[in-house]
């Protein structure tokens, strides 16, 4: 056993967490992420931890790399490569609006241009079977058509997306033209669709694939900037990325397959969630994780991460991979607080990042953000941010919060509380969103707070939810790193063919599952996992004439015809809890067959925090909770709290990393992990 070194790089900071395997105890480190190189960062807590590379057994990442350049439209430019005729998919769309009667909307533009759209004269059938062959011929004319799109001698980097009609029944035609293209073009990247997205639905794939090599260029320059810099400093193990399924794999394998690292950042949070809200024996969570840029909501419902296979760069450009299913708004300590042309008083999306940042900062920023809110009320210490690393200007904080107040009529502390308000319900809308609209009751989660603001905001979140329970875990400001610590590696297998369940056959489906599993824990194995893998099998199925999918697991073992009317019971069960009625009689479709492959993590050792003195507040200080005038609020270390503290709001406890506020008529508690748990109580 050793040092683990787990980091997450958000857009505001980059958080190293450092843990001992036989112990459990931690070393942290939160370091301004850098956006222009994110491995500069990284590099610079690594120095801070001052861990040897000698003792250092494992290294893992959460990276926003590959979300930033899509997001920022940052990526390659792309040649998209299509069956003759269908060059047009990923302008065409879904021909949809997201704005039905704006008609000065204007639709996301593609993540390629027109211009280097080519087609193929190829084709085959939705069975897989061929209508028009492939021939030498049509290999030399898109050679020919991609030379010569190359011939602008742009410095930009460029990529191939190979997308052809039903490729994932008949994926020969495509390797074909990647094998034709690698040996004409070795130094382009490509990507292919049977590989990136394996599943029906021609524009999901499209797009899928193009933001796949959109990105590529600059995960692979990242990953092996990033292994010369790990190299050079004497670590020479395989390191892994999270990936957006809440896996992890080989930085290698990140760099081939860049698009199942767009959640990268976001998916060690929810994993380290379940975990934090386990071992409190709360298999109810809802996880929220509120940094300086945006805030990240999930939710484990009975101790299992809800999936999804749908995310949108923008409206009408989604990705089509399995992602863990989260809810992501611009509302972190970084959101600005703006007023909108009919008066009202808004809070983000827009952020003012880790440079200029919030106002306090005095790194050029004058609009008032939600941290400068925080401070304004006396709820942040200007001393004590970051440990003290980082100078807070709480001057400037009441210059920008008083500006905007004059433009709505308030002054600066009721403009500070107004703020919070707006943010603090923008987050609960999400949380409402992830449960109370899919039939969950919010009352029976707990909240797991986490990220420099969640903290901070819990309690209030909390009570407008009704939830009763939030969970602070030890360095808040970094449980995402955690996560990356906690997550298991993980291969995800696609099979797309439409069935039918009046023509549905147990054997020929246990046979191409059992395919799958196969193929699933041969990579896993490459991956670097020795041992037996934890397998997940499910089915997308729908009712016929329906468009869209519900995933219901199956059961592992041979599937029999036993085995198919389960599903095929559990599919009318979870429909009807969905949606409030079933369609008796009417056949239902098997669209999609999905494995999972699963190599668990060894999980670390739960740290013992010795127990101490009863908690003493280190401090007073004036702190604004309502409306009313301030109160001198008692101001708590963390670091000397030990289990059985019980502390009464209202109060505020402080850490390195991030501040809990305490509210009136809130119990804080230390669990015997160090874990906090602050409950509602009436009789506080």
């Amino acid at each position: 056993m050793g040092l683990r070194i787990g980091i997450d790089t958000g857009g505001t900071f980059t958080d190293l967490v450092l843990m001992d395997e036989a112990t459990g105890t931690v070393q942290v480190v939160k370091q301004p992420s850098t956006p222009d190189d994110p491995s500069r960062a990284i590099f610079q807590a690594l120095e801070k931890s001052k861990a040897s590379s000698a003792d250092i057994s494992g290294f893992s990442l959460g990276t926003t790399v590959a979300v930033n350049a899509l997001l920022q439209r940052q990526g390659a430019r792309v040649l998209y490569i299509a069956t003759e005729g269908f060059q047009d998919v990923p302008f065409l769309q879904r021909v949809d609006r997201k704005f039905h009667y704006d008609l000065d909307w204007e639709r996301p533009r593609p993540l390629v241009k027109r211009r280097d759209c080519l087609g193929v004269t190829e084709r085959v059938d939705y069975q897989g079977d061929i209508v028009d062959p492939l021939g030498p011929a049509d290999l030399d004319r898109i050679v020919s058509n991609v030379r010569a799109q190359l011939s602008d001698k742009s410095d930009e980097p460029v990529a191939l997306a190979i997308n052809f009609l039903f490729a994932y029944a008949h994926p020969e035609h495509e390797q074909e033209v990647r094998n034709r293209l690698s040996k004409e073009f070795p130094d382009l990247p490509i990507s292919v669709s049977h590989e990136v997205a394996p599943i029906w639905r021609e524009y999901e794939r499209a797009s899928t694939t193009i933001a796949d090599a959109a990105v590529k260029p600059m995960m692979q320059a990242f990953v092996k900037s990033l292994d010369h810099g790990l190299k050079s400093r004497g670590f020479e193990r395989n390191w892994a990325v999270m990936k957006s399924n809440g896996g992890q794999m080989l930085a290698e394998a990140s760099a081939d397959r860049p698009i199942q690292t767009v959640l990268s950042g976001l998916s060690g949070g929810i994993i380290a969630g379940k975990t934090i809200g386990e071992r409190q024996n709360s298999h109810n969570v809802i996880t929220f994780d509120m940094g300086g840029t945006s805030t990240d909501v999930g939710v484990v419902a009975n101790g299992s991460i809800g999936y999804t296979t749908a995310w949108e760069i923008e409206f009408g450009l989604p990705i089509s991979a399995p992602f863990i299913d989260l809810t992501t708004m611009g509302a972190g300590g970084g959101s600005i607080a703006w007023i909108n042309k009919g008066g009202m008083l808004q809070v983000g999306p827009q952020s003012a990042g880790a440079v200029p940042g919030p106002a306090c900062y005095g790194l050029g920023g004058d609009e008032p953000t939600v941290t400068d809110a925080n401070v304004v009320l006396g709820r942040m210490n200007p001393e004590n941010f970051l440990g003290g690393d980082m100078t807070i200007d709480a001057d400037k904080s009441h210059q920008a919060i008083e500006k905007l107040g004059r433009g709505i009529g308030l002054d600066c502390t009721a403009a500070a509380l107004a703020i919070l308000g707006v943010g603090v319900e923008n987050i609960a809308e999400a949380m409402r969103l992830l449960t109370v609209r899919r039939g969950l009751d919010p009352r029976e989660y707990s909240i797991v707070a986490f990220g420099g603001a969640g903290p901070l905001h819990a309690a209030a979140v909390a009570e407008l939810i009704a939830a009763r329970t939030v969970l602070v875990p030890q360095h808040p400001g970094l449980v995402s790193a955690l996560g990356t610590l906690l997550a298991d590696m993980k291969v995800d297998k696609t099979w797309t063919n439409v069935l039918r369940s009046n023509e549905l056959s147990a054997p020929a489906i246990n046979a191409r599952l059992r395919e799958l599993e196969i193929e699933a824990t041969a990579d896993l194995q490459h991956e670097g996992f020795v041992g037996e893998p934890v397998l997940r099998r499910s089915a997308n199925m729908r009712y016929l004439g329906q468009n869209y999918e519900e995933e219901i697991e199956i059961p592992l073992g041979t599937v029999t015809d036993q085995t198919v009317a389960e599903i095929l019971a559990a599919f009318e069960t979870h429909y009807e809890r969905a949606y409030g009625y079933r369609i008796q009689g009417e056949i239902i479709e098997i669209v999609q067959f999905n494995v999972t492959a699963s190599g668990p993590s060894a999980p670390p050792a739960t740290p013992n925090v010795v127990r101490g003195e009863r908690a003493i507040p280190m401090t007073h200080r004036e702190v604004t909770f309502t409306s009313e005038a301030p109160i001198t609020c008692p101001i708590y270390d963390r670091a000397t709290l030990t289990p059985t503290d019980s502390i009464r709001g209202p109060a505020i406890i402080e850490e390195l990393d991030s501040t809990t506020l305490v509210p009136h008529k809130w119990l804080f508690q230390v669990k015997e992990d160090g874990t906090g748990r602050m409950e509602q109580n009436p009789d506080n």
